[in-house]
């Protein structure tokens, strides 16, 4: 088969691999849709760490059953031909987190693309418990950004909100943007956003924001203040995961008030201790996704949502290497890029 192979930081050639072999309890997905996120692009680059040489990328993605091994367990009856997404996370289902609910904090866990081949590929071996029915009126690049929403809504059910509260939104990416929708859902009064670059700015009131910021021209925090009288936001959401908007994060939240992170691009971050101890400000991570996957799964199939603008680019997967290049060097300002093998 063909994939996108990534053999070193900055080199991800589109070449021949040898097809992924079914064995017990898990399925061969042909891919159909996948989605280019933001931590495969970091990945890439070598600058996070989180992706290493010999891997296939790509864990947003949906497809159909190519083949499946008949003797493992098939509890769900999957057959071959049906549509399916993937849950990207694999975990043990044994440890503590994972008993108490949280298999996105699995002890053990992995994930595809990550730790094991993922959806850069014609082809991608599944566990058939990660797989999830997708109907016939859900289009393949609809069903690719089933995982990016679930992130967004985990990290929007973490965040606590009282009914018409303000909040702030630090990052106008794919995730940010899921996350103002999430937000508006869960009952935020009104979603401040910030971002450095107008054109996603622009997209974040079709996303529900009531206000937005450019933080290139002025200084977000100050403004954040002055559009609430001085208090700060209930709660804030970064989106970014860099030094800069986590300290932003802490200055624009009011006293008493909640910090969510879900920016995961930088290893280490300095932030402002003693005023998250003196203000007494909650932070709360979020990773991943739980029972919000099937909710995301639900929501895109009803048709409820309108997510259409976040895919501003589609692509054969031969041109990965050069999109996502384009993409790392900010030369492609693209949102959201969804692949098709």
């Amino acid at each position: 088969m063909k994939a996108l192979m990534f053999d070193a930081p900055w080199v991800m050639p589109f070449r021949d691999v040898p097809d992924p072999q079914p064995r017990a309890g898990h399925a061969i997905i042909r891919v159909k849709a996948v989605g280019i996120c933001g931590s495969d692009v970091h990945g890439f680059t070598g600058s996070t760490g989180r992706r290493s040489p010999g891997i296939i990328m790509g864990h947003e993605f949906a497809g159909q059953i190519d083949s499946l091994d008949q003797t493992g367990p098939n509890d769900l009856e999957f057959q071959i031909g049906d549509r399916v997404a993937v849950n990207p996370l694999i975990t043990c289902g044994q440890c503590e987190p994972c008993r108490n609910g949280l298999e996105n904090i699995c002890e053990r866990r992995k994930g595809i693309g990550w730790s094991v081949d993922g959806a850069y590929a014609e082809l991608v071996s599944v566990p058939l418990r990660n797989l999830r029915r997708v109907p016939n009126s859900l289009n393949w690049q609809r069903a690719a950004l089933i995982e990016p929403l679930a992130v967004a809504m985990r990290a929007a059910n973490l965040t606590p909100l009282e009914l018409g509260a303000t909040v702030v939104v630090l990052g106008a990416g794919t995730i940010g943007l899921l996350t103002v929708l999430a937000l508006k859902r869960k009952g935020a009064g009104k979603v401040i956003v910030t971002d450095p670059l107008p054109h996603r700015l622009e997209l974040a009131f079709k996303f529900g924001a009531d206000l937005t910021i450019n933080s290139k021209d002025v200084d977000a925090v100050q403004s954040v203040h002055d559009l609430t009288g001085g208090r700060g936001a209930d709660a804030v959401v970064e989106a970014v995961g860099i030094t800069a908007t986590v300290e932003h994060s802490v200055r624009m939240a009011r006293n008493g008030g909640a910090i969510t992170w879900i920016g995961n691009s930088a290893p280490r971050v300095e932030l402002p201790m003693q005023e998250v101890v003196t203000r007494e400000l909650r932070i709360q991570g979020s990773y991943g996704f739980g029972k919000e996957f099937d909710r995301a799964l639900e929501m895109l199939a009803s048709d409820s949502l309108n997510i259409e603008p976040l895919i501003e680019m589609t692509a054969p997967l031969e041109q990965g290497e050069e999109i996502i290049t384009g993409l790392a060097k900010g030369g492609l300002q693209a949102l959201k890029v969804v692949l098709t093998p």
